[in-house]
């Protein structure tokens, strides 16, 4: 089977001693879930984080959290070419980043919406488990340290 390989970060901010975490709307896929993307020939997988954070909330002031990555795979049919149509295996490589930015910009084409929520609100609008999990890792990874 083909693969596809993307790379995006659970983004959180502290505000009032809480942990608030970014979840955003992917209209092309009707799901809520974190930014991420396709990693483009030469990149690594943290170089592709930066750029899809970028390019779906604006964000480009983080902080990588050391020690936090986690990867998901998944079967899916790919929406882009060289596999488009066809049923891959799709990898995905998460890392946890803080922000200090209030303001989220979404393109509105393909992130239609975003939020920052505390882990039980965020885990009630992200519908893949896997997605769900991350969520919790990175919230215990984060009272650990």
């Amino acid at each position: 089977m083909n693969k596809e390989f993307s790379a995006g970060a659970v983004i959180f901010k502290k505000e009032g001693g809480q942990i608030l975490f970014l979840v955003i709307y992917s209209r092309r896929n009707n799901i809520w879930g974190f930014p991420k993307g396709h990693i483009e020939s030469g990149e690594s997988e943290k170089d592709a984080a930066i750029r899809e954070i970028k390019e779906e909330t604006g964000l480009d002031n983080l902080r990588f959290v050391e020690g936090f990555s986690e990867k998901v795979m998944y079967e899916t049919v790919s929406k882009r070419l060289p596999f488009k149509g066809q049923r891959i295996e799709k990898y995905v490589t998460y890392f946890l980043c803080e922000t200090k930015d209030q303001c989220i910009i979404v393109d509105g084409r393909e992130i239609s919406d975003s939020r920052f929520l505390a882990l039980g609100e965020a885990e009630k609008l992200v519908r893949f488990r896997n997605l769900v999990n991350i969520l919790r890792k990175a919230n215990e990874f984060l009272h650990k340290v």
